[in-house]
């Protein structure tokens, strides 16, 4: 009887054995998402930012920095060319140019007036302030057509022309998107603070469609433009979420093959586009690419699709 018993014991402890090396060949399959890449038209674009501005408007600066006495006018009032804006504390201006270095004459202006007849849509200086002639001191509008003033990144601006297509976006717009066009660019180039780093850049004008302007486009908002600088038809996009790089640079993907196994693929990649980076070859419109192709290892590596 023990004999049986015994022998009993050892098929068991035979088939667990079993079970186990071959649980242990057996290769480990890896949870993957995967991303169907087909062909379609892509955007290329360029993202600039910009304001609100009145398409006739007069901004009036001042010639050297002055202290401002008393402000005449407010944002949103009808002005006559000839009006005074503001009065020049003359005493008080000398003072600032003599300590900034510069020449103290006889010639700084008591008073600042308006150039133009209209309505005050940007005050910039404030009493007993210095104006520094760095920004207009009062934007005056002429009209109720606006536009939007944009400033292009040296590195952007072989790539912008007059006429092509632009987006454009500001969290105080009542519309998500407007459409317009890019109607001016200016023949040099200036420096700007974007952020706290001071770049070259060139101004340029964005002229809105006509039946999308609205009241929410207020001189002076904030607006960001996206131009559109070229169209690629036919184009395979890959996501940047499906491209992982190794430690020699090189960016691969892994292809899901349809048989519980993905493989990793070297495709020429070409520029950046929108959310991915567009392929020159070696991957096909229709291909299974993995999501987060960081999670797996190995030339050839079994998945399970989730």
């Amino acid at each position: 009887m023990k004999k049986y018993v015994w022998l009993a014991v050892g098929t068991v402890v035979a088939l667990t054995a079993v079970l186990v090396l071959r649980r242990s060949m057996t290769p480990q399959e890896t949870a993957v998402e995967l991303v169907t890449v087909t062909t379609s038209s892509v955007r290329q674009t360029i993202d600039c930012t910009g304001k609100v501005q009145s398409a006739d408007s007069s901004e009036v600066y001042v010639d050297t920095p002055c202290v401002a006495r008393e402000i005449h006018v407010r944002e949103g009032q009808e002005v006559q060319a000839g009006e005074v804006l503001f009065t020049v504390d003359v005493d008080a201006t000398q003072q600032v140019l003599a300590q900034l270095g510069g020449a103290v004459s006889g010639g700084t202006p008591s008073v600042v007036t308006a150039p133009v007849s209209g309505v005050v849509k940007s005050l910039n200086v404030r009493q007993g302030e210095i104006a520094t002639g760095t920004e207009p001191c009062v934007v005056i509008s002429a009209g109720d057509t606006v536009h939007i003033a944009v400033v292009i990144r040296e590195k952007h601006v072989s790539r912008v022309a007059v006429g092509q297509v632009v987006e454009i976006t500001g969290v105080a717009f009542s519309k998500e998107v407007y459409h317009g066009t890019v109607s001016y660019i200016a023949d040099t180039a200036h420096q700007e603070y974007l952020g706290t780093i001071s770049e070259t850049v060139v101004d340029a004008i964005v002229t809105l469609k006509e039946d999308e302007i609205d009241d929410s486009l207020r001189a002076g908002l904030n607006a960001r433009a996206s131009v559109v600088v070229n169209v690629i038809e036919n184009a395979l996009l890959v996501p940047y979420t499906c491209i992982a790089q190794d430690e020699e640079g090189v960016e691969y993907i892994y292809v899901y093959k349809g048989d519980g196994t993905a493989v990793r693929q070297t495709p020429e990649f070409g520029e950046e586009c929108g959310d991915g980076v567009l392929v020159v070859s070696g991957l096909a419109s229709g291909a299974q690419v993995v999501q987060d192709p960081e999670i797996l290892s190995g030339e050839i590596v079994a998945v399970r699709v989730e």
